[in-house]
């Protein structure tokens, strides 16, 4: 699935919950989430990251998913490099252990990991995540599979005032100046 999204910073969480909710949006999740990162070790030559790619294993209430994530090397229009544009593969995991031991089979390492507290709405093909992390600002994650989709969105939340960024996770926690927890 090609995955088009931006991050919203610095957002109201009660008034961005009211302003969704009054739009019929569905709440699909409201719970922990937590992320683990595997890659093949630093002398590799197909080191993922290397590669513009990441592997993860996510825990989302009692369900496990790992994902394949393939950051897109050129954006086609000018407009779009304020968003994150990645092909994504995801899938459940029915035994993370095995799983885990499967990946240690294949020589992948545990590279970083996060934690985080996300509330989830749909609304027609739109996904907003907002997300709290420690320490950090509430953020929207505002996902479509069109930009101009974001784009209206953005201003039917009046979030247009806010700053937008397209960076994955590191890149917020560097934003922020904080530290991002590493293997």
């Amino acid at each position: 699935m090609l995955e088009k999204e931006i991050k919203i910073l610095d957002v109201d969480l009660e008034k961005l919950q009211k302003q969704l909710e009054d739009m019929w949006a569905k709440k699909t999740f409201d719970w922990f989430i937590h992320d683990v990162y595997y890659d093949f070790p630093d002398d590799w030559t197909h080191k993922m990251e290397d590669n513009k790619r990441l592997f993860r294993v996510r825990q989302k209430w009692e369900t496990h998913l790992y994902t394949i994530k393939r950051k897109r090397n050129k954006k086609s229009e000018w407009w779009e490099k304020w968003y994150k544009i990645a092909d994504e593969w995801e899938r459940e995991i029915t035994d993370v252990n095995s799983f885990r031991k499967v990946l240690e089979n294949y020589w992948m390492t545990k590279t970083r990991e996060k934690k985080k507290y996300r509330i989830s709405y749909a609304f027609d093909w739109l996904e907003f995540d907002i997300d709290k992390y420690d320490d950090i600002p509430t953020l929207l994650e505002i996902e479509a599979h069109n930009i101009e989709e974001i784009d209206k969105y953005i201003k039917i939340l009046w979030l247009q005032d806010n700053i937008a960024k397209d960076f994955w996770s590191r890149g917020l926690y560097k934003y922020y100046d904080m530290e991002y927890s590493v293997f």
